[in-house]
């Protein structure tokens, strides 16, 4: 009987070439059709055959539509993150006010995630339990944007300068949690129409973190 082979040493196979090239067509087909029309109007049929594969090749190499459309919608996501890693929160709060400084950041993510009804539904089906399918920097990159906030929150909690001053008997993680929410809620107004004013939106987000963030004024 042979011996079995140790998983941990069994060289991992590397994606053939004719593999990457056709994921990598299928993707491509995908954002010139996104580029002339709305993403949800377009069919895996129609990607099928416009990138000359089997619909079943689809599929193969992204799972679902969802799965192709989160690596479509990764570019939007990533810009959003790379302008953010540049802004210092902080020093923005400091010199002017916290509250505003989160709320114009937490906006620039509801514009990202209202850009169409696929890009909201993927980022509400990622949040917490992650579907299998979706792009892992779709959620990667929302992972660092969570870490940003969290960030802010810790150094605005834990400085004696900043006014108003943050509630303490809460975790900056589960706060951001709160604010998740608060965004979501604000997408959806948005998306469905009931509010058609994005500075509304932002209102809103603002008095939400205002009544959620704020510590309770001493007796």
């Amino acid at each position: 009987m042979s011996a079995m082979s140790d998983p941990e040493k069994t060289p991992q196979r590397k994606p053939q070439a004719r593999t990457l090239l056709t994921r990598s067509r299928i993707l491509e087909t995908t954002q010139k059709l996104a580029s002339e029309r709305q993403l949800e109007d377009i069919t895996a049929e129609e990607i099928a055959a416009a990138a000359g594969v089997a619909k079943g090749t689809v599929f193969a190499h992204f799972g679902d539509m969802d799965g192709l459309y989160s690596y479509v919608l990764l570019d939007r996501l990533t810009a959003l993150r790379l302008e953010t890693d540049k802004d210092d929160m902080f020093a923005a709060a400091c010199a002017s006010d916290p509250l505003s400084v989160l709320a114009s950041r937490m906006m620039k993510l509801v514009e990202v995630i209202t850009h169409t009804p696929v890009m909201l539904r993927i980022f509400m089906e990622n949040i917490g339990a992650t579907k299998g399918n979706c792009a892992p920097e779709f959620v990667e990159q929302l992972d660092v944007l969570d870490r940003h906030l969290v960030t802010f929150l810790e150094k605005w909690q834990s400085s004696p300068d900043l006014s108003p001053p943050l509630r303490r008997d809460r975790d900056p993680q589960e706060m951001v949690d709160g604010l998740i929410a608060f965004m979501c809620h604000g997408a959806i107004l948005w998306q469905s129409h009931q509010i058609e004013d994005m500075h509304t939106i932002e209102e809103r987000l603002r008095r939400h973190a205002e009544a959620f963030l704020v510590a309770a004024p001493s007796p």
